[in-house]
């Protein structure tokens, strides 16, 4: 009888190792084959899965078209639909949503696509039981045409934490003034805090003045948290807090360049031509004269200031106020229109042509923190947009009705203020006041 030792080395010991070799291989096949599925089925899922996004990114814009122009909602579904079949995926593998959103930045129309796609795989299934699929999702969003702040007068974009002062406030030692809007409202920019350290708005302490105040149930936004609750000089209140999460918006008009001068201003049969003005060499706008401007865009150098008697005029005109401040306090009267469809000048997206900035009659260079301040004593009638982003807008000469404006259009700057001696009356006015074009992304 062999010996154990005799067994492991002999016939039989052999046969023994091996099954072990046969046990361990194929213990070795299985790790293989899912390192094998790994790499050649991952690899496919993962090619599906860019398809299926790349799809469900064609096929969203796609449906956000037909919204831009303006379609029904059926409309973008359907062109969704259609545009993720030409990709290869069935309806029953595409979903599609369309919803709209408004709020006073604008009106908002969004589709969302889902794809669901399966892959045939070559090894997965050996190891995993179960349907190898990727679902993906894409978002677009388009904003429609118009105004960069639909129904609101004033935009103040200041921030009063940083100790730029008060974004809606009264100057002056009167007492019947006030900052009020009509057929919009106000919007303050500035995450000032609730509590005994607002500053967004100062309002008057005279038991008679106006104070700051939204009419035709309009209402006064803010990204702070500060309500004004039971200030019987701001109405109404509370205001709206806590728009857009608390967050401060960035520049409304961000995508709109400077306007440009190329030559320098002149006057024609008493008439301002075009061009530019204040600088080395150019004619000055300062002085009690009255002017009248022709339409186009003046691009100023330095500071303008106009007292007495001396009145200005002009349709169809851009003042780009680039460095310095304006100072209009005389008796005279002030009678702006800004360019429209029928008297602009150039092709519109030209820097140089009046037909790009359609709408805007004060443009004050960002980087101009300088007042524009519009406070005579005569008949202050400015048409259109006065966009001073870091800038400071003063006015008086309203009355305390609609028709007794002195801007009608659209006010975005730093900070607004009327005088105390008379109301600084702005009407909103959809049509004289700059349109962004319609804007259309990929949200995700």
């Amino acid at each position: 009888m062999k010996s154990i030792k005799e067994i492991r080395k002999g016939k039989f010991g052999k046969k023994f190792e091996q099954g072990q070799v046969i046990i361990l291989m194929a213990l070795a096949m299985v790790a293989l084959l899912g390192f094998t599925s790994l790499a050649i089925d991952g690899g496919m899922l993962y090619a599906d899965r860019r398809a299926a996004q790349n799809a469900a990114d064609a096929a969203a814009f796609a449906g956000i078209l037909k919204k831009a122009k303006g379609l029904s909602d059926a409309d973008a579904i359907m062109a969704a639909v259609d545009l993720a079949s030409t990709n290869g995926y069935e309806s029953s593998q595409v979903n599609v949503e369309v919803w709209s959103q408004s709020d006073i930045t604008g009106n908002y129309d969004f589709v969302s696509v889902d794809v669901t796609a399966t892959t045939r795989t070559a090894f997965l299934h050996f190891v995993f039981d179960g349907e190898a699929s990727n679902k993906v999702m894409a978002v677009t969003k388009v904003r429609a045409a118009g105004p960069a702040f639909p129904e609101v007068a004033i935009v103040a974009m200041n921030d009063c934490t940083t100790g730029s002062g008060p974004l809606l406030s009264i100057t002056g030692g009167g007492n019947s003034g006030g900052v009020l809007t009509y057929n919009g409202g106000m919007f303050i920019n500035s995450p000032e805090p609730s509590g005994s350290g607002h500053c967004a708005i100062n309002p008057p302490s005279s038991a008679v003045t106006w104070g700051i105040r939204a009419f035709d149930g309009y209402k006064i936004w803010s990204v702070g948290s500060h309500a004004y609750n039971g200030q019987t000089k701001v109405s109404p209140v509370p205001i709206q807090v806590g728009f857009n999460g608390g967050q401060p918006i960035s520049d409304p008009l961000a995508g709109l360049l400077e306007p440009q001068c190329t030559a320098n201003g002149s006057v024609v049969g008493g008439v301002h031509q075009p061009g530019r003005y204040g600088g080395p060499g150019q004619p000055s706008l300062s002085g009690n004269q009255d002017k009248t401007f022709a339409p186009g865009i003046y691009c100023i150098s330095g500071d303008v200031t106009v007292a007495g008697n001396g009145s200005w005029s002009g349709d169809g005109v851009v003042l780009n106020f680039m460095n310095g401040a304006l100072s209009f306090r005389g008796n005279g009267n002030l009678t702006l229109t800004a360019p429209n469809a029928t008297n602009c000048i150039g092709n519109n997206g030209d820097l140089t042509a009046s037909c790009t900035y359609k709408g805007i009659v004060m443009y004050s260079s960002r980087a101009n923190t300088n007042t524009l301040d519009i406070r005579g004593n005569g008949d202050i009638r400015v048409t259109g947009l006065v966009y001073a982003l870091n800038g400071r807008v003063e006015g008086k000469g309203g009355g305390a009705d609609p028709d007794d404006w002195v801007v009608r259009g659209q006010i975005i700057a730093g900070s607004v203020a009327g005088d105390g001696n008379g109301s600084f009356v702005v009407s909103y006015d959809a049509d004289n006041t700059y349109h962004i074009n319609t804007l259309m992304n990929l949200e995700q």
